[in-house]
């Protein structure tokens, strides 16, 4: 007997509901997707500071309220998901330098080498800071958030 794969068995079993439902269509755009999935993934893996922002974002999603032996609040759902559109559209070298905390107020904080800057993530907008040549802090609150306008942000406080 030939072994059959799990397209095999997905295919054979949607023959089996489209014809049940009499909906060949249905049966086609299924095995369309099921056959794009086994396609030769084409991106580049991605480097160590994006595996290990996915591994603390995995971890702080976990955090119950009270995380902080406070009132903490768990992180946003919302800013969760914001957070991984700004990492799918960001390169590596981007993201170099940079480490991701939970903030107590559920939203999320990026925070750039030593502290010296730091963005934070909410689900509809962002604030930044950064502490400048003489001592004193510079930043803006309340930007609308866009993937595009936290990269651009991310590029800006970690110039040198």
């Amino acid at each position: 007997m030939e072994a059959r794969t799990a397209i095999d068995i997905n295919a054979e079993l949607l023959m089996r509901l489209s014809q049940i439902a009499g909906n060949s269509s249905y049966m086609e755009q299924t095995l369309d997707f099921l056959r794009s999935l086994t396609k030769e993934q084409t991106a580049q893996p991605r480097g160590q500071s994006y595996q290990e922002m996915l591994r603390r974002l995995s971890d702080f999603q976990e955090y119950e309220e009270g995380w902080d032996d406070a009132d903490a609040l768990p992180l946003n759902r919302s800013v969760v998901k914001n957070f991984k559109k700004v990492l799918e559209q960001s390169t590596d070298s981007i993201l170099d330098g940079w480490t991701i905390f939970p903030a107590a107020n559920g939203t999320l904080l990026l925070e750039y080498k030593t502290a010296e800057a730091g963005i934070n993530i909410g689900k509809d907008d962002f604030s930044y800071y950064r502490l400048n040549s003489n001592g004193s802090v510079e930043g803006k609150n309340k930007q609308s958030f866009t993937p595009k306008a936290i990269i651009n942000t991310m590029k800006l406080l970690s110039h040198d």
